[in-house]
This record gives C-alpha cells, structure tokens and sequence, in this order.
C-alpha cells in the first residue's frame, strides 16, 4: 500500500465523521512476557493501520472535524540515541510522513500532544465546537488491563466533562468492511503461499509426526516467504479436531485419522484463512470420504449464497438445511434439530485486516471478502472435518479466491502419494 491509500482511508472516514467531533486513536503498546523485556512481536492496532500505514508502537492520531474545516496531527516517540543503541531504529518524523501521506508539519512528538488536544477541546481556539471525542475501544473482557485508549478517554473526561465519549468502532468497521482491488490483492497474495505452504507440508509431514511437526513445516515455508502467520495455526488430529479452535498441537497425528488444519499466512497485515482436512495416512477411508463430500458439497452451497443482496445469514441457513438431509443419509441423525450435534458454528466471517474483520452488514454486497467454512463433527467417530475458502463478493457470482486447491479428494491423495 502506498501513502495515497492511507490518506484516502481517512478523507473517507473524515466525510462519514459529524462536524464537532476529535477522534483519538492509538496503535497500540509492545507485550511483556513475564519479567522480560518489551521485545516480543508488537501487532498494531488495525484501526489505527488502516487510516495511517503506521506499524509501530505507541503513536497517536488526531483527527478533527467541525464547521470551520477538519484538522490531522500525529504523535510518535521522539527518537532516544540511547534506545536505538538497545532496540534498533525509531520511527523518525519524515518516515511517519511518508509512510501515512500526512503533511510534514502534522507529525509531532509525544510531549506535545495533551497541549494539541486540549487547544482542539478548548472553546476559546479557532477549531472550536468539539462536543464529542471518539476512541475505538477494543475491549474483549471485563479483566483486561486497561488500554490507553481507555486510560485517555478517563482523562477527558475528567478534564472536558461537558465533552461526550463515543466509539467510532462501528464507523471503522463499515469502511474496512468494503475493501479496495489493492487489499484484494493482498488477501490474494497470502491465499497464495499458504496454500503453497500446505503442499510443502504434506511432501514432508509423516504418520505418527505430532501435530506441530506439520505445523512447523507449514509455518517454516510461510517465514521463508518472508510472511508471517495471519493466527495461530490449528493443526488437530483425530478426535482433537471436534474442538474449534483446539491449538495445543501436542498429540501425534495417528495412521488412519484425519487432522484439521484451520491457517493462513499474512501479507501487508491482511490474511488469508484456509481449512483443511486431510488424511494422515495419505488416503481417506470410505467413511470418511463419505463426510467430506457432505462438507464439500455444503461450501458449494453456501458459496453460491454469496451474491449482493443475499442476507448474510443466508449461506448459513442453506447448510443447515442441506444438512437436515445429508446426515440422515449418513445415518448420523433421525431428526432435523439434531444438525447441531455435529455443525455448531458459522459459515463465515468477514475477513481483512482482522482474521475475523469486523463487519456492520446484513447483506453481502460488492467488495466484500468473507470466509465460506462449513464443517462437520462427529466425536463418537473422532472425526471433525472443515472447509474453508475466502471469498470475494462481486456483482454477479462470488469469486472464490483460494478456489479448489488441495480441496478435491483426488488431487489430494495424489499429492500425498
């Protein structure tokens, strides 16, 4: 992505922004393991990526917006010789610039920046009016450590009471919903090397390898390609693939079990995400044949659902319905509310910048991209099986960006022979 897709990200969120309002986002703060120091991987807050291109811990942006025009600054840790010494180079002023499309003199340094908001809160400045400040909180328990967005948004609010403490989430969310041919492209461009790593894989990976062994030939080709893992990997083998997001990856993967792979490599922070169930042993049983072919046919289904217009909730209720009849053919149920045994999530997710983007649609429209992943399992037989393809809605039949590869029995087998 180059500085102008950036900048147009944030034009298009200022335009959907009402006047009178500051938006303060964060990209986020390096994790510490243990009594270590922080110098484990940083992963930047995707809100704040989207709108500047910036991968690097704790910096601000400030956006502006009221009567008399709108205003964008950025607030990045002034570079310590001492610290590059230790920890490498510091993003410089010029870098920011570039990299976000913002003008010179609207990158700043982090000393400066309760002054900047308060001027952009204080009635008696030229940019005044301000009657909300926005954050995009992204709490997901009630016992996380408090996040800066969270600890800022306590101070203005104790500062500026009169000013109300809004999440701009959902604003962020129908943008990055609608992705452009250049994060297509990306998605695309990660589709590729994971399914290339999961045939690097199956040359190598042997019966009675256990579970992070085929993950590590994976995860070695995805880092060779100079990507890194969209999330961790599932590998689970056997009756460890009933549980949806198994990722302990410790037991072995056993002659004649299926093992289920739920992966995807990254590029440019955009990832892919494939499924695949393969058998360890090199060919799958007849029984097993026979249930993959129900999931296959159900991804077939669900994705032909997948056109503007349709309701989101569509494709997930055409499998259950097909499922109402295949698992009686494959003696699994006797009654239709039994479907839930054996399928007991989602057919899709939106997909982007986050594995599981946030989305705010209830129809699928043009320029979305979504995962298809139908599964099936049955833990008496220790069996769990899922497909998953990412795919592209357009105005006419969804493209299917991973498409058939390493997803058809035959090609399979043939590959493990």
């Amino acid at each position: 992505m180059n500085a102008e897709f950036y900048t147009g990200n944030r034009k298009k969120f200022l335009e959907k922004l009402d006047e009178g309002s500051v938006v303060l986002l964060h990209s986020g703060i390096l994790p510490v393991k243990s009594n270590d120091q922080n110098m484990h991987p940083f992963s930047v807050n995707r809100n704040f990526y989207y709108l500047t291109g910036i991968e690097t811990e704790n910096v601000w942006l400030v956006l502006t917006k009221t009567a008399t025009g709108s205003a964008e600054a950025l607030f990045i840790d002034q570079p310590d010789e001492f610290l590059i010494k230790w920890n490498g180079k510091m993003l410089t002023k010029e870098e920011a610039s570039a990299k976000s499309g913002l003008a010179a003199s609207a990158v700043k340094y982090m000393q400066d920046m309760d002054r900047y908001v308060a001027g952009q809160l204080s009635a008696s400045r030229m940019m005044s009016s301000v009657e909300r400040v926005y954050f995009a909180f992204d709490r997901l328990s009630m016992n996380a450590a408090p996040t800066p967005a969270e600890q800022y948004a306590l101070r203005i609010r104790e500062k500026f009471p009169a000013i109300e403490v809004k999440s701009c989430s959902r604003l962020l969310a129908s943008l990055r919903a609608i992705k452009t041919p250049e994060e297509v492209a990306c998605i695309r461009k990660a589709g590729d090397v994971t399914i290339e790593a999961l045939r690097q894989m199956l040359r190598t990976a042997k019966p009675g390898e256990f579970e992070y062994q085929w993950a590590a030939d994976f995860e070695h080709y995805v880092a060779r390609a100079g990507m890194r893992l969209g999330f961790t990997t599932i590998a689970a083998a056997g009756e460890n693939a009933v549980m949806l997001h198994y990722s302990d990856n410790n037991c072995p993967a056993k002659a004649g079990d299926l093992v289920l792979f739920d992966l995807g490599a990254e590029y440019g922070y955009y990832s892919s995400d494939v499924s695949r169930t393969f058998p360890v042993s090199g060919k799958y049983s007849d029984r097993q044949k026979e249930l993959y072919n129900i999931v296959l046919e159900a991804m077939d289904i669900a994705r032909d659902k997948m056109r503007p217009g349709e309701p989101t909730r569509g494709s997930q209720q055409a499998v259950v319905d097909f499922y109402k009849k295949a698992l009686r053919s494959a003696k699994l149920i006797n009654d239709d509310s039994d479907v839930g045994k054996y399928y007991y999530h989602g057919v899709s997710h939106s997909l982007g910048l986050d594995t599981h983007d946030p989305i705010d649609r209830t129809v699928y429209e043009p320029g979305m991209v979504v995962s298809c992943e139908p599964g099936l399992y049955v833990a008496e037989e220790g069996i769990g099986i899922r497909l998953e393809n990412d795919i592209l809605v357009t105005e006419g039949a969804a493209e299917d960006i991973i498409g058939d590869r390493l997803l058809r029995i035959e090609e399979i087998e043939a590959l493990m022979a």
